[in-house]
């Protein structure tokens, strides 16, 4: 599928690659990639990557250097970085929402990166942007407010009691949907929860019945992280913020 770039050109999936290949390839922003090392990582030989590189430096987005290799433009810098956000964000998407495995979101998300259109790069982002609390971990198996820990947020995914206890809590405003946060939990299982305005204890009986979705982690420290990759990639002066 081909996409337009920034100047209206049309961007194949195989003009992308190299794009992003050189910007993980590199070194340092401004080292170039040896013509030889990246037909390799690209599975072509290295007169079709001479060939195409050539190609991709009148289209502006690489710099050629005979017997050095190659270096990437301004527009294909920018370009690869619009890439590579892609990529990242459906890695994301893939493993917290959808439970798939990392090193297997990572594949698909190198496949779905060149077929996404800028409205669907814009709805991605501001799904994965959304209040963390409305978020559920498709890989995360709810439990029983009984074994949750002082400090847990969370939503409601089910409550198996009796008709007359689901009411009572209902108006409490604990009902399936509501996001709650475990305040404390006694040596017998008991647990005080918080849920909009009201706190409510729960005895151990009850407690063990209200089933609990941990949400997935807050994606804000994610971008961060992400932002400070591309800081790093263009050789501008960051601190990047600790992972975890």
């Amino acid at each position: 599928m081909a996409i337009l770039n920034m100047a209206g050109q049309a961007m194949s999936e195989s003009v992308e690659m190299y794009l992003v290949m050189t910007a993980l390839l590199r070194k340092a922003p401004d080292q170039p990639v040896p013509l030889s090392v990246l037909a390799s990582r690209l599975g072509v030989s290295q007169v079709s990557a001479n060939e195409m590189c050539h190609r991709l430096q009148e289209r502006g987005l690489l710099c050629y250097q005979p017997y050095r290799g190659v270096t990437l433009t301004p527009d294909g810098e920018e370009w690869a970085q619009r890439i590579l956000s892609r990529r990242r964000m459906w890695v994301i998407f893939l493993v917290e929402n959808l439970g798939i495995d990392p090193a297997e979101a990572d594949a698909l998300a190198c496949q779905l990166e060149h077929i996404t259109s800028e409205r669907l790069d814009a709805a991605l982002k501001a799904f994965l942007e959304r209040d963390p609390a409305t978020r559920i971990d498709a890989a995360a198996t709810p439990q029983p407010l009984a074994a949750c820990t002082a400090g847990t947020h969370g939503v409601i995914t089910a409550i198996d009691a009796e008709p007359a206890a689901i009411a009572f809590l209902s108006r409490q405003g604990l009902a399936s949907g509501a996001t709650v946060e475990v305040l404390a939990v006694s040596d017998d299982q008991s647990v005080l929860v918080q849920t909009g305005e009201h706190q409510l204890a729960l005895a151990p009986a009850l407690a063990s019945r209200v089933m609990l979705a941990v949400p997935a982690a807050d994606r804000r420290a994610a971008w961060r992280r992400c932002s400070a990759f591309w800081a790093c990639v263009r050789g501008e002066t960051h601190e990047c913020p600790p992972v975890g």
